[in-house]
C-alpha cells in the first residue's frame, strides 16, 4: 500500500517525523495481517473439524440389562442431553456474536484488511500527536484516492491534492507520487464512460461522446502548474531524482496523437498495464526519495486544530488504527 504523507491541507503525522512513519506503518501493517492471518485461519481449521455425535447404545453401560429401569434413565438421559446442548449452542451463539466477522475466503479477509488499513492511511494524514484536522468525507469514497492507497507497494510515497504555501499564497496540486528513482506527477482527466478526448496544445480540448463532442479545459494546464512547483523545490533540495507528467483518463481514450516524450498519456486502455509496472519496482524507500519527500512538505500548507490529549500522545509508538 502506498503511504499517503500528505491529503489535501490536513495535518499529517509523516510531516514531523517522515523515516519513524515510513518504517513505522510497513512494520505495524505487516504485524498486523500475520497476527489476522492466523487467527482466521485458526479459525478455519476450527470449523472444519468433524462433530463427534454420541452414541448411546455404544456408550451406556446399561444396555446388558434392558429392563424398564433402564429404558427410563436411558429416556430421561437424552432429554438432559438434548437440553445441555441446546444451552451450550446459545453459549456459542452468544460468543459468537461477541467476536469479530472474518470473511469465509482469504481474498475476501486480504479485501477487508485492505479497507481497514485504507481507513487507518486517512486518519494518519489527517491527525498527528498534537493537530487534527477535519477531513472532508468525500475522500473516504474518492475512488482513486483508494486505487492509489491500496493497489501501489509501500514504496511509494502520495501525496494527494496538496496544498503547497507557494509565495504567500496556498496552491493546491494535482497528484505528486514519489517512487525509490523518480516522480510523478500525476492529472486525472474524468469524462463520460469511452469517449474519447482530442489531445492539443491548446487552451481547451475535444471531447468526443458518441457523435457529440464539447470543449474540456485542458489537464495540461493543471499538470504544468504542479511541475511548476515540484520541480524547483527539488532542485533546490539537491534531489536528483527525475520528474515525470503523467495524464490518467480514468475512463476514457486518447485519440492516436496523443504522443508526446515530455507527456505520458494513460487511458483506459493501458490504465491495468502502467498499474503493474508501477507494483513491480520492488526497490526499498531511497535515501534520495525520502530526502525529496521531506522537502516537499516543508513547503505544503496545513490547517489544523490542537488534539485533546489522550493515551496516544503518551506512548512511542502509535497502533496502527
Amino acid at each position: 500500500m502506498a503511504q499517503l504523507i500528505k491529503l489535501d491541507e490536513y495535518a499529517s503525522r509523516y510531516e514531523y517525523d517522515l523515516k519513524r512513519y515510513t518504517s513505522q506503518f510497513t512494520r505495524l501493517k505487516r504485524e498486523k495481517w500475520y497476527y489476522l492471518e492466523n487467527e482466521w485461519r485458526q479459525r478455519q481449521l476450527v470449523e472444519s473439524e468433524p462433530n463427534d455425535e454420541l452414541d448411546d447404545e455404544d456408550t451406556d453401560w446399561f444396555a446388558t440389562e434392558p429392563n424398564k429401569f433402564v429404558q427410563l434413565f436411558q429416556k430421561m438421559k437424552r432429554k438432559m442431553y438434548t437440553k445441555d446442548a441446546e444451552l451450550l449452542e446459545e453459549d456459542l451463539d452468544e460468543e459468537e456474536k461477541q467476536l469479530p466477522s472474518f470473511p469465509a475466503t482469504l481474498e475476501a479477509l486480504k479485501q477487508q484488511f485492505l479497507e481497514e488499513t485504507f481507513h487507518s492511511q486517512l486518519r494518519w494524514a489527517s491527525t498527528s500527536l498534537l493537530e487534527e484536522s477535519r477531513m472532508h468525507p468525500k475522500y473516504k469514497w474518492d475512488e482513486w484516492l483508494r486505487t492509489f492507497v491500496t493497489q501501489i507497494p509501500d514504496n511509494y510515497l502520495l501525496m494527494y491534492k496538496p496544498v503547497f504555501f507557494i509565495k504567500n499564497a496556498p496552491i493546491q496540486l494535482d497528484i505528486v507520487l514519489l517512487s525509490p528513482t523518480e516522480v510523478y506527477c500525476i492529472t486525472l482527466l474524468e469524462g463520460t464512460k469511452n469517449s474519447v478526448f482530442s489531445v492539443s496544445s491548446e487552451r481547451f480540448w475535444l471531447e468526443y461522446i458518441e457523435k457529440k463532442q464539447k470543449k474540456r479545459l485542458s489537464p495540461l494546464i493543471t499538470l504544468n502548474r504542479t511541475t511548476s512547483v515540484v520541480g524547483p523545490i527539488l532542485k533546490k533540495a539537491g534531489s536528483t531524482l527525475p520528474v515525470k507528467k503523467v495524464v490518467l483518463a480514468t475512463d476514457g481514450f486518447f485519440d492516436l496523437q496523443a504522443q508526446g516524450h515530455s507527456v505520458e498519456y494513460i487511458d483506459k486502455r493501458r490504465i491495468a498495464s502502467w498499474m503493474e509496472k508501477l507494483k513491480r519496482h520492488s526497490s526499498p524507500l531511497k535515501k534520495n526519495q525520502v530526502m525529496a519527500a521531506e522537502a516537499l512538505l516543508a513547503h505544503c500548507q496545513t490547517v489544523a486544530i490542537p488534539r485533546e490529549p489522550d493515551e496516544e500522545i503518551l506512548i512511542d509508538e502509535e497502533p496502527l488504527k
